[in-house]
């Protein structure tokens, strides 16, 4: 690179810097605010750029001889500054060590609020310094690029802000799905107004969860945007199970005998799935993990109102549409009656409707005789050994990872940034910091030695740098004490204070915290709270390997409890959380299944349905974790949520073909498993095709955690319904089944009605 373009780059560089640090401001209130009015101690933090800088031009331009620039330290005036947390990709000459130049600067802005007015004040700033970065796009020098945990935040909000749009697209494609999939040529059966207010029903039930977490002081998180999809799905679901379990009942019953066959047919299994959901979104409740947390509380709050709302609510809706159908007026135009001649020539199906009625009666038939055939449970065998051969190989392939490019959408301004943190910082460099709580008697003659032991444990561990990128305040300090004491470098409290407030050494008062000036000058150890001191390392890109290193640190630091060492690194945070995912995982799945268990024993207490049941959740699960690695998923905080979902999915089809298959009172395996599939089947299908068209509108959003959401569903969905349709049936039909109660019990319990008069007791006519 020529001198003139190398200057004319540097001076860039030194203006960027210059303005950030004092003439960038925010504006709060009446006053704008420099980088310098909230700063506090940390206002230091970028002179390591600006001295690399003015340093490199007087070497690079002015050709000054007693400049020599180093890395990753270089000397100036006897002070050793370390260049690798804030210079990267750097030249340097084979022969002479010498820096020759740089393609990658880092400023490290650090703020300090202790209050909201100081926390806005920043946050303004922040939003200065973002626009700012974007009007460099096109420079043709240098561009900027900022992130920050501010901006990582709004911009992860973006994502479920752009996806709340489409709510109401969702709304609608279901809405309309579930209408006309429920209407019916008789216009008095037919049941347009009642399903479109059991699509309300999720609605209303996502307005009174939400409103009460909002008023308790939950916070809207970004991952909450997918809770209004899944509740729409589950609330559906039972809406199309209770339609179908009303129309199922004889018409010459009252509407309250329907009503009542109708709780009792759909009442069980919807209680069975909203049980399972509610257990299993409730085991996430207990994870240390924030979003998901959060998510876990807003679903399982959801899935409560909503099932408060369908047995309540929506059989409401149902008794006064039997009442109208009752009365015989006209679906569509309620204040219109439909005549008895009318109603029965309504009644009548026409030569489509038989056609398509002797062709479903013809599959149902064909189904239940492939189920029931000696060579189907063969080929089903066959195909589900080799399933779970497949999804066992890639559940053990399941990497745990986490990546900030997958928070973002496609276009995120943030994006260049993050890939620049992966493939270049996280790569060349890093700090981790050692706290020090309780530093004891310094002036006892092994503390000293002792720390100084522990800081080469830190400075030679796995991935370090090394003693060049050591910032540990003793070491300045001993040789000072040595020149107040002609020699001796004992330790000494008196010399701290004054220490601290030279110039030269003024940086390091940041690494300590002293206690009263009387104590320094009394030798109390109570002179000297705690320290810190920091080493780098480098060559730690993805998380586990920064997990890795943070465990082994942490691992060396809890050998010396009496110091009470903390570890502490900028990225620590995220790292930590993959500590979390694959325990809570296990946890969740075998949490899930335990709950499945109990309340199958509950509802179906049968040894046939509980053991084959539980099996096929487990399967189900089985498939979805092991395509996560065919899908090119990691196990992170985002796919962990979309499987805790995806385990509450999973027990709804099999809860309801189970539940259908025991309550039936036939004696025979084929009649029995014949009236589960006509009782369920086509809801099943309705409620399944309803999410995966709705789910299909947020394919539209380009963003990781959309996409993982979208894919889980659609596959948690498909494989739940073979299961549910076709796999567990054929067990069924395999293994012997009984059950305590039978044909002589009754169906329904006996109704009590409280009336007037000598009688005050009336029992209505058993059904």
């Amino acid at each position: 690179m020529k001198s003139e373009q190398c200057a004319t780059y540097i001076d860039k560089a030194l203006e960027i810097e210059d303005y950030l640090q004092y003439k960038l401001k925010g504006e709060f209130g009446n006053r704008s605010y420099a980088y310098s009015d909230f700063c506090g101690t940390q206002c230091e933090t970028s002179d390591a750029v600006n001295i690399f800088l003015t340093m490199f031009r007087d070497q690079q331009i002015k050709k000054t001889a007693h400049v020599k620039l180093t890395y990753p330290s270089m000397d100036v005036f006897g002070h050793r500054i370390y260049l690798a947390n804030n210079i990267f990709q750097v030249q340097i000459n084979n022969r002479s060590s010498i820096v020759e130049g740089s393609k990658l600067v880092a400023i490290n802005f650090h703020a300090i609020y202790n209050n909201e007015t100081m926390y806005e004040i920043m946050r303004q700033w922040e939003q200065k310094l973002f626009d700012y970065s974007l009007s460099t796009i096109n420079d043709p020098l240098i561009r900027v690029y900022v992130t920050s945990e501010g901006l990582v935040s709004e911009e992860v909000r973006r994502t479920g802000i752009l996806a709340m749009p489409l709510m109401g697209v969702t709304f609608l494609i279901i809405l309309l799905f579930t209408v006309l999939t429920t209407l019916k040529k008789d216009p008095v059966r037919s049941k347009p107004f009642e399903a479109f207010l059991g699509v309300i029903c999720p609605l209303l039930s996502l307005c009174a969860s939400f409103g009460h977490l909002f008023w308790m002081g939950f916070e809207y998180l970004p991952i909450v945007t997918v809770v209004p999809f899944l509740i729409l799905s589950i609330g559906v679901d039972d809406v199309f199970i209770f339609i179908h379990a009303w129309h199922r009942t004889p018409t010459k019953h009252s509407v309250r005998d329907r009503m009542a066959e109708t709780l009792a047919d759909a009442g069980p299994s919807i209680s069975i799935t909203s049980l399972t959901n509610l257990l299993s979104f409730g085991i996430g409740i207990f994870t240390p993990t924030p979003a998901i947390y959060t998510f876990c509380v807003f679903i399982s709050t959801a899935v409560i109102y909503d099932y408060v709302y369908q047995i309540f609510f929506f059989s409401a809706i149902l008794v006064l549409g039997g009442d109208r159908e009752e009365r015989r007026m006209n679906a569509y135009l309620w204040w219109k009656h439909v005549p008895a001649i009318d109603e029965k020539e309504a009644q009548k199906p026409g030569k489509f409707t038989q056609t398509m009625n002797r062709l479903l009666t013809k599959i149902l038939d064909l189904w239940v005789d492939f189920i029931m055939a000696t060579w189907s449970k063969f080929l089903i065998g066959g195909i589900m050994l080799a399933y779970w051969v497949f999804m066992a190989r890639g559940v053990m392939q399941i990497a745990v990872g986490l990546s900030s490019e997958k928070l973002f959408l496609d276009d995120s301004p943030l994006l260049p940034l993050v890939r620049l943190q992966t493939n270049v910082i996280f790569k060349e460099g890093g700090q981790v910091a050692v706290f020090v709580n309780n530093p004891g008697n310094m002036s006892e003659p092994d503390a000293v030695p002792e720390i100084m032991r522990i800081l080469r444990r830190f400075e030679t561990a796995n991935n370090s740098v090394g003693a060049a990128s050591t910032h540990m305040w003793l070491l300045p300090y001993l040789p000072y004490v040595g020149e107040q004491e002609h020699g001796s470098i004992d330790f000494k409290y008196r010399y701290l204070p004054e220490f601290f407030k030279l110039m030269e050494y003024r940086r390091w008062s940041h690494f300590v915290n002293l206690g009263s000036h009387q104590d320094c000058l009394a030798e109390k150890p109570s002179c000297l709270e705690k320290f810190v001191f920091s080493t780098g390392f480098h060559d730690a890109v993805s998380w586990s390997d920064r997990l890795e290193l943070l465990e082994n640190w942490r691992q060396m630091a809890s050998e010396y409890q009496h110091l009470n060492l903390t570890i502490y690194e900028d990225f620590s945070m995220y790292s930590d959380q993959l500590l979390t995912i694959v325990p809570v995982t296990e946890s969740t799945v075998l949490c899930a299944l335990f709950c499945m268990i109990l309340i199958l024993t509950l509802f179906t207490p049968s040894p046939v349905t509980i053991v084959t049941s539980t099996a096929a959740v487990l399967s189900i699960n089985l498939g979805v974790f092991g395509c996560l690695v065919y899908m090119n998923i990691d196990l992170d905080p985002i796919s962990m949520t979309t499987l805790l979902m995806a385990i509450g999915f999973s027990v709804d089809f099999v809860a309801h073909v189970t539940w259908h298959y025991y309550k039936g009172e036939f004696n025979s395996k084929r009649a029995r498993i014949r009236h589960a599939l006509a009782g369920i089947a086509w809801p099943m299908f309705q409620a399944g095709t309803s999410t995966m068209l709705s789910i299909s509108v947020l394919a539209l959003i380009h963003a990781y955690m959309v996409q993982v959401f979208v894919k889980v569903v659609v596959l948690v969905i498909f494989l739940g319904m073979i299961h549910g349709l076709v796999v567990l049936p054929v067990v069924f039909a395999l293994l012997p089944f009984s059950k305590t109660s039978g044909p002589q019990k009754k169906k329904i319990a006996p109704i009590h009605e409280m009336k007037a008069g000598p009688c005050p007791i009336k029992e209505e006519p058993k059904l």
